[in-house]
């Protein structure tokens, strides 16, 4: 018999180094925290709010292979906000805030790609904290067309002892969570240098029955379950594109026909104005200014970013360029998101430098 690894990268696994990079960098944020340095370490890269970026929610990380927030991680951070005095506050009123006089610190939370999870757990979490949040729904998530590529490479994993990954040319073993998890992220890695390589992954997938469109069937947000969370008083939805792509990869016909296709889906469906859009990836869809312009042309009032960083007057001048800090990490639970409203994490970005994160290149 043919030695199928013959030719090819083995991986085993994240080494010893890895693992303890990871435990210092983890340890770090919540001595940061607990010690209560992180008020001290951000003070000056703060701002007036920040916003919060989270996708899909889990009630254990057992078997999710560190995908998805755990649920009890959002209760414990909206109850620290509200201890600490910070107003969590819908994307319109922080946006106000940004201009007026009003001197208390805000969060808005956002969450993007519509996964059921965002109503069956998040939503009652939101209720008992009355936390208003803004879902960024594309429209593939919700008519099943998604290439949620993220997906079938977590159901790869996740069920294999071994991963032949052709497009690699890479055998990662993963006979543990430890080494799934390890191959998990190096195989979206991969994907994220160069994001056309998703659309290799087709004949992987097939070739261990993975089904994706089955995947975003079970996952996300249907048409009409969109259309009665909206009608939510604390929830409003956002609009993502309609196939999440990278749009720093798209022609400019193709990237204004993707998302102002989704605007006027949503406002369809929705019988509103959609008025706020989120990119997909972030930095992957931004190339400049260029898709700024594109969505003031097709009439959107703000644009989020997955660049880190706090809100400050300035970026009233680049509503479609706006900062916005990841809050979900397995590792850290809440005290990632608590220093980056602290303004830790674009500091230490920053190095130091200026406190106003400026996504897209723009210039002070």
């Amino acid at each position: 018999m043919a030695d199928l690894t013959e030719g090819r990268d083995i991986h085993p696994g994240p080494t010893v180094r890895e693992r303890i990079r990871s435990l210092v960098l983890s340890t770090g944020l919540r001595t940061l925290n607990w010690t209560g340095l992180s008020r001290l370490v951000g003070r000056r890269y703060r701002g007036r709010g920040t916003i919060l970026m989270f996708h899909d929610f889990v009630k254990s990380r057992e078997g999710t292979l560190d995908q998805g927030c755990e649920i009890s991680v959002l209760d414990t951070l909206l109850a620290r906000l509200r201890a600490e005095g910070r107003d969590i506050v819908t994307l319109d009123e922080g946006l106000t805030r940004l201009s007026g006089d009003n001197p208390r610190p805000f969060v808005v939370l956002t969450f993007d790609d519509g996964y059921r999870s965002n109503r069956d757990l998040a939503l009652p979490v939101l209720e008992r904290h009355e936390a208003p949040a803004t879902i960024y729904v594309p429209t593939g998530s919700m008519d099943g067309s998604l290439n949620a590529w993220w997906l079938g490479l977590l159901a790869l994993f996740r069920d294999r002892e071994a991963v032949d990954f052709e497009p690699m040319n890479t055998r990662f073993q993963c006979p543990d969570t430890a080494s799934k998890i390890w191959g998990l992220r190096r195989a979206t890695a991969w994907v994220w240098q160069n994001f056309r390589r998703s659309e290799q992954l087709g004949p992987l997938f097939a070739a261990n029955d993975v089904c994706v469109p089955d995947l975003v069937r079970d996952t996300f947000l249907r048409t009409d379950e969109v259309r009665e969370l909206d009608k939510h008083p604390l929830v409003s939805i956002g609009a993502h594109t309609r196939t999440h792509r990278a749009l720093g990869l798209l022609k400019r016909e193709d990237a204004v026909a993707d998302i102002a296709g989704n605007k006027a889906d949503l406002e369809t469906l929705l019988q509103r104005e959609v008025p706020h859009f989120a990119y997909p990836y972030g930095p992957p869809s931004i190339t400049g200014t260029r898709e700024a312009k594109w969505l003031a042309e097709i009439g959107f009032t703000s644009a989020v970013t997955t660049t880190p960083g706090c809100l400050f007057p300035g970026h009233r001048k680049s509503p479609m360029l706006l900062p916005r800090q990841n809050a979900e990490s397995p590792e850290d639970g809440h005290h990632l998101a608590l220093c980056g409203v602290e303004g830790v994490i674009r500091a230490l970005s920053a190095r130091g430098g200026d406190p106003v994160a400026r996504p897209g290149g723009l210039h002070a």
